[in-house]
């Protein structure tokens, strides 16, 4: 009897968890957003630093957010840097993933393996490579590590991400539409520009926010590179011994945003899609009645 009851709880165990395991995944994930996003509307300690005890909420951190010279260094910062890496790391993917579809089997493999080794190489192992590399040149000619060496890692570590979100867009173009611009008399540059860029156009903009992302996240290999260059990456390690009001603020700021893109995007696409249903039954009520 008791090997019964045992076995009909385990079997309701989990059923229910079947039933609501992916709510408490959501959970898991969003209940420390939630709750950085609470923490921002709570009153600052005297030394600037995040309250920890939720008291009344007050939006002090948001208007003194953009007074603090700190953060806003760091910001610009860090949104130059990624209007440099971001369209370098683009092209320079684009026109690899072009030649590694016009390139014979072996020489796309080998690509393909840099690409992938690139990427599952740990960013420690990466970062203390080109922090070697830049004290063996750069270094090595009388300059600093700062705003030039942060550039050239982040376009290292980042256009492989880049590559690997176009290339299977790539890899699907029909070369018969390149052919019937070169028999128009197109020239090849007016034909990448006119048929392949436009193809590859959704892949693009999937690895200008991957790139984007990457660029501004990163700390381990901007810092070991950056010398006195600070992005918010390192910005916010700095602050590990008492966290700065600015930095649950700016994290709050940045999951609200987020947060109100996805909404829109879902009810743009949930009009879309209706639009799209509304047209096709009268489409087909046209054609019932004809």
């Amino acid at each position: 009897m008791n090997n019964r009851y045992g076995k009909l709880s385990w079997f309701n165990l989990l059923r229910w968890l079947k039933r609501w395991y992916i709510f408490l995944v959501l959970i898991a994930i969003y209940l420390p957003l939630i709750f950085i996003v609470l923490l921002s509307f709570s009153q600052p300690t005297a030394r600037g630093n995040i309250n920890p005890n939720f008291t009344t909420p007050t939006i002090v951190n948001y208007v003194d957010l953009w007074k603090d010279n700190e953060f806003l260094n760091g910001l610009f910062n860090s949104l130059l840097l990624s209007l440099i890496v971001v369209p370098i790391s683009i092209l320079l993917a684009t026109v690899t993933c072009f030649g590694m579809w016009r390139a014979k089997p072996f020489q796309k493999k080998a690509v393909n393996f840099t690409t992938q080794l690139t990427i599952v190489n740990p960013e420690a192992i990466t970062g203390i490579s080109l922090a070697l590399l830049f004290s063996s040149t750069w270094v090595a000619l009388g300059f600093d590590l700062g705003f030039f060496t942060v550039i050239l890692a982040h376009v290292s570590f980042c256009t492989p991400y880049a590559i690997v979100a176009i290339y299977p867009r790539m890899a699907k173009m029909n070369q018969n539409q390149l052919l019937a611009s070169y028999d128009l008399g197109h020239s090849k540059l007016d034909t990448f520009c006119k048929i392949t860029i436009p193809h590859l156009m959704p892949a693009i903009l999937s690895a200008v926010a991957i790139v984007l992302a990457m660029s501004l996240d990163d700390f381990i290999i901007t810092n070991l590179v950056n010398g006195s260059f600070q992005t918010i990456g390192t910005l916010i390690y700095s602050t590990r011994k008492g966290i700065k009001a600015w930095v649950i603020t700016f994290g709050a700021l940045v999951v609200i945003v987020t947060i109100i893109a996805i909404i829109m995007i879902g009810i743009r696409k949930y009009y879309k899609i209706r639009k799209m249903n509304k047209k096709s039954a009268l489409v087909s009520a046209t054609r019932g009645e004809s």
